[in-house]
């Protein structure tokens, strides 16, 4: 009770205080209106206008800022006691409500919600005064005063060198430099002030970054230097204070009276354009400049009077590139914003509900376009050239004032996005990229990386900023310094395991930070992170007893040392672990040995060990996991959800005999299971057993030979099973055809040796026909097999890319994802038949699917909101399968579905896939197709299998739609647009089809359909697909709505020309591989249980 009376006691004070405010103001304004009518000079008069102007502004922010706080007073108290004793009051005669009254759309959602500025708005004179502007304007004018005073320094102290060493020109020059610094800083002062009597209200802007640091990714997204054309017309000026005249002045003739003004643009501190002295305040003047690397431009006002030879500064604007780069990409995609386009929340709430067309049976005949009113191609694409864009605006001068700009960046070297032709237009073919994480620096448990910053960064160890924004980063806290900094860290990252105590925890200087919400209105870093602290109370700290600052959310991290500066805790600590190292070598050793003589006191149990781990050759990185070869033939229900069962329409020859049968409960195992000795990674404890598994040879051994086919591998260990007790629901029970037998227990390794009888799988069993497709890695080829006739495609690898780009894990681990997609022959997911090398590549032989794919298609012809559907309904029973198997796909696009001659689709290209990724798993891979990318990665934060939702909502979108939800000239633009933007859809689109693209396209990806644990189920669940029966989905029992024609088997008209016109020939590799690079491929290859062979 006490807490909220002080809070209800500080809301009352504000209250107060924002009443003086509006007295005070009402006061100047009357004052304003009696100067105007008691004076005929011009010149006062003018400046009187302004101020009136001015304080009108100001109190109808003050006016609006009352009904506010009183509007929190009443939502957080008794609203009986709506009155307080001596509680100011506003009339509401002009304003209406405190708030817009909330409205709900159809979606459920709260709505409309108030208008927010762009940066760039908010630098605007036009803009009216609202807290977000404020805050940043002091933020900036607290910045920018440091960056000034401290330049100011500078300057003096070369004053004093030149002085020292008599160079008069020099010395001249510092000194008119140091006059205008010295102006610019009160310049600065006047503004600063002004702002900091505007600022009133904490809590700006909160609610949209909670936590705070979103926001500084975001920013750092942005604020890459830019390169290209600036465009700026300068036009005039208004309201400016121009410098007074002095008093000597005033007694020369009048000629030597006059005060021009001109203009001057600065990039980066650099003059790149200035305009011509004007006694009018108007110049109408073009300039085209060059911007190399560049982030901010800097426009000064300056005054020059008479003969004197210095101008001085009277008012400042400062334009960041990036914001006017994303002003100019809002207002195209407003340009192209046609009639009968709106956002879900501006979708009629009366709309008719149109009911999402079946996909049974009796549904065929509904094929009708979803785009029939205000599309097909969606908003038109601007035509615009670069002379009729840009922005065009009276922009804030500070401290007082206008001017009139037109604003226009050209990007330079800008890769535009390729739009194939066709009768949409809107979609276009792009590649996946990969952001490669560079070296790892290993330090006490944090994981440093080098990273380039884009803003200012403050080192948390040494408390200098970073040179050239060049830190190193760690990768799970966050904590940031310089590269010369990040040996001396010894406090251990906050994701080390907190067994034993750190050495920190041993130190006796134990004294927690004393952190209180910090009101932050001007330039302070975070001394965890690094980041300069967000605007506002909510997401700041600051220690009431030493003073330093840090997120929120960066507080629990750090150290406990106040009172200590960082550099001298780390010094105690270095010093503690050397003394420790000394005196503790020789116990050390001698406490080493005792487990080793108590393992060789129990030999059985080594042997033993030794027998479970023992295999015939080299650990195969390339073959499945252990878990996954226990499994082999294993036929157990796959899922728990209904309708699903293995695919009696695609039987598989049962597996070697050999294998212990044993079914295994879903979920993960007991955390004793022993994951497979070299690759780890490989293991999958928690994944659900298979119904299916294709025969897997087991590893080669030393010599190079494969092991016997059709044989029990006698070289594998015996399965985990043994040494654990069978839980219950375990039951052993044999496959169909298969008679049980007890597994054969370990041989020596001559036995392996005996010669295979298996036949190899190499390049002479196949002519290349083709060229398909080229990425980034290789290209894959059209190829009939000599033996069957039968066509694949083949994926080509060069080892020699893989190993110089490292990207061997990558290949192993697309490998292993094929075998889990062939592992149960999965209808929707591309097959792998067999896999195989040579010196120089490796080969990944697949099933051949001749329809081309979805991008092809939807190119041609617009899909119907049925067909639409149909490929939905099989994509996400394909997502499904994985995510059930702990891989998260990572690269959904319409390139990788490719559509077979029956009509169903098949996902390809496993590239991007990741393993391990069981519910509540995340990874922090920047990676995927630009269109396609969640928020989460781009804002590089941890993410887990939610990112596939989110690309399932833009594929369904282009799929329903024609074109992409966010749109872009590049990918930064693209980016923006994901970041920022919210996706439109025609009034005519069915609720169910716009309620379930809301829902994908959640940027939090907690709130995100799909993001909880039941994964696809709660999709499935969606009334978008109520009329979707998925096991019959699943068993292909429904009509495809269209089927692919071609002229052959060997037709490939559904590839793209480009690259079916090139002849099926392997290019000479000239680089000879080393014994060792040789060895990383070691057991790659491989073929399946089902192939002709």
């Amino acid at each position: 009770m006490a807490k909220l009376g002080a809070i209800s006691n500080d809301g009352l004070l504000k209250i107060q205080e924002v009443y003086k405010h509006i007295q005070t103001e009402r006061k100047i304004l009357q004052a304003s209106k009696s100067l105007a009518q008691a004076t005929t000079n011009q010149d006062v008069l003018r400046r009187n206008e302004a101020k009136i102007r001015e304080t009108e502004r100001t109190l109808s922010y003050f006016e609006e800022t009352l009904r506010e706080l009183q509007a929190r007073k009443l939502q957080g108290g008794d609203p009986s006691r709506s009155s307080y004793p001596g509680s100011p009051q506003v009339p509401p005669k002009d304003y209406g409500p405190p708030y817009p009254q909330e409205s709900r759309n159809s979606y459920g959602e709260s709505r409309p919600k108030p208008r927010t500025y762009t940066n760039l708005d908010l630098i605007k004179a036009d803009t009216p005064l609202t807290p977000a502007k404020i805050s940043k304007m002091l933020h900036q004018m607290e910045f920018k005063l440091q960056v000034e005073m401290q330049y100011k320094q500078g300057i003096d102290k070369m004053a004093k060198l030149y002085q020292a060493d008599g160079d008069k020109k020099s010395r001249a020059d510092a000194e008119s430099k140091r006059v205008e610094s010295e102006k610019k800083i009160q310049l600065l002062q006047s503004a600063l002030k002004r702002y900091k009597n505007l600022h009133v209200l904490d809590d700006v802007a909160e609610d949209e970054d909670p936590d705070g640091t979103q926001g500084d990714r975001k920013d750092n997204l942005r604020a890459k230097p830019l390169s290209g054309t600036l465009y700026v017309t300068v036009k005039g000026a208004r309201e400016l204070e121009h410098a007074p005249m002095p008093t000597f002045s005033r007694l020369r003739s009048s000629s030597k009276q006059i005060t021009e003004t001109q203009i001057s643009i600065k990039v980066e501190g650099t003059q790149a354009a200035r305009t011509h002295p004007s006694r009018t305040d108007r110049w109408n003047e073009d300039f085209e400049i060059t911007v190399d690397k560049a982030n901010e431009v800097e426009i000064t006002v300056y005054d020059k009077q008479g003969s004197d030879p210095n101008p001085i500064p009277i008012g400042m604007v400062w334009i960041r590139i990036s914001d006017l780069v994303e002003a100019l990409r809002r207002q195209k995609v407003v340009m192209e914003s046609s009639g009968g386009w709106v956002t879900a929340g501006a979708m009629p709430g009366d709309s008719p509900t149109m009911s999402a067309h079946g996909m049974g049976g009796s549904n065929v005949g509904m094929d009708a376009s979803l785009g029939s009113a205000p599309m097909p191609g969606g908003p038109p694409r601007s035509t615009m050239g670069p002379q009729s864009d840009g922005i065009d605006a009276w922009f804030a001068v500070e401290p007082a004032g206008a001017i009139a700009l037109h604003l226009n960046f050209i990007k330079e070297n800008v890769r535009k996005r390729t739009m194939d032709g066709g009768p949409l237009g809107g979609l276009g073919r792009q590649g996946a990229v990969r952001k490669r994480k560079g070296e790892v620096h290993e330090m006490n448990g944090h994981k440093f990386v080098q990273q380039q910053f884009y803003q200012l960064m403050l080192c948390a160890f040494c408390g200098d900023f970073l040179l050239n924004a060049l830190g190193y980063q760690c990768e799970d806290c966050r904590y940031t310094c310089h590269k010369k900094c990040y040996e001396k860290v010894v406090t251990k990252c906050i994701s080390k395991s907190t067994m034993g105590d750190g050495d920190e925890e041993k130190i006796n200087h134990r004294i927690p930070h004393r952190f209180e919400p910090l009101t932050n209105i001007g330039a302070n870093w975070c001394c965890h992170c690094g980041y300069m602290l967000p605007l506002g109370r909510k997401n700041a700290r600051k220690c009431s007893e030493c003073d330093i600052t840090c997120h929120a959310n960066c507080a629990h991290l750090v150290p406990d040392f106040c009172g200590m500066s960082m550099e001298t805790a780390n010094e105690l600590l270095r010093n503690w672990r050397d003394i420790n190292k000394q005196r503790g070598g020789k116990v050390h050793k001698r406490t080493e040995t005792l487990p080793v003589a108590q393992q060789f006191s129990q030999p059985e149990q080594l042997n033993a060990g030794i027998d479970r781990l023992r295999i015939s050759g080299p650990p195969d990185a390339w073959a499945p996991p252990q878990d996954q070869r226990e499994q082999m033939a294993t036929p157990t229900d796959q899922y728990n959800a209904p309708g699903y069962r293995p695919y009696p329409q695609q039987p598989l020859p049962p597996g070697p005999p050999g294998y212990q049968q044993q079914q295994q409960p879903p979920g993960r195992p007991p955390p004793g299971r022993v994951p497979s000795p070299m690759w780890p990674q490989d293991s999958q404890p928690g994944r659900p057993p298979s119904s299916y598994e294709p025969n897997v040879p087991p590893p080669m051994d030393i010599s190079g030979q494969p092991p016997q086919h059709g044989r029990p591998p006698m070289h594998m260990p015996p399965p985990r099973q043994q040494s654990l007790p069978a839980g219950p629901g375990s039951p052993q029970r044999p496959p169909p055809q298969q008679i049980p037998t007890q597994l054969i227990p370990p041989q020596p390794q001559e036995v392996v040796r005996k010669p295979s009888i298996q036949r190899k799988v190499g390049l002479d069993d196949f002519n290349f026909l083709r060229v398909l497709g080229k990425g980034n890695f290789g290209k894959v080829m059209l190829a009939e097999e000599k033996k069957t006739d039968k066509l694949y495609a083949i994926k080509v690898l060069k080892k020699e890319f893989i190993i110089d780009n490292d990207e061997v894990e990558s290949t192993r681990s697309e490998k292993r994802v094929f075998l889990a997609a062939s592992r149960e022959r999965h209808p929707f997911l591309l097959g792998l038949h067999s896999c195989f090398q040579t010196e120089t590549r490796v080969y990944f032989v697949m099933e051949y699917v001749s329809g081309g794919d979805l991008m092809l298609h939807i190119q041609r012809k617009q899909f119907s909101l049925r067909q639409a559907k149909f490929y939905a309904s099989e994509v996400l029973l394909a997502l499904e399968y994985f995510h059930a198997n702990g891989i998260i796909y990572r690269d959904l696009k319409l390139d990788n579905i490719l559509l077979t001659l029956d009509g169903h689709v098949k996902v390809a290209d496993y590239g991007l896939c990741k393993e391990e990724m069981w519910f509540g798993q995340t990874t922090s891979t920047f990676c995927g197709t630009p269109e396609f990318m969640a928020p989460e990665i781009l804002l590089e934060q941890r993410y887990g299998r939610a990112v596939d939702w989110w690309a399932f909502g833009v594929l369904t979108y282009e799929m329903l739609l024609g074109q992409s939800p966010f749109r872009g000239d590049d990918e930064d633009e693209i980016f923006d647009a994901i970041l920022e933007d919210e996706p439109l859809y025609p009034i005519t689109m069915p609720r169910d089809a716009v309620s379930i693209l809301q829902k994908l396209l959640t940027r939090d990806p907690q709130r995100r359909l799909g993001s909880s644990k039941e994964d696809a189920e709660e999709i499935k669940r969606h009334p978008f697909f109520k009329d979707v029966s998925f096991e019959d989905v699943l068993n292909k029992r429904i009509p495809p709505p269209y089927f692919p024609t071609i002229n052959g088997p060997a037709d490939t008209s559904n590839f793209d020309e480009e690259f079916t016109k090139e002849r099926p020939t392997l290019t000479p590799v000239h680089t000879q591989l080393t014994a060792r690079d040789q060895a990383e491929f070691n057991g790659f290859s491989w073929i399946a249980s089902w192939a002709d062979i």
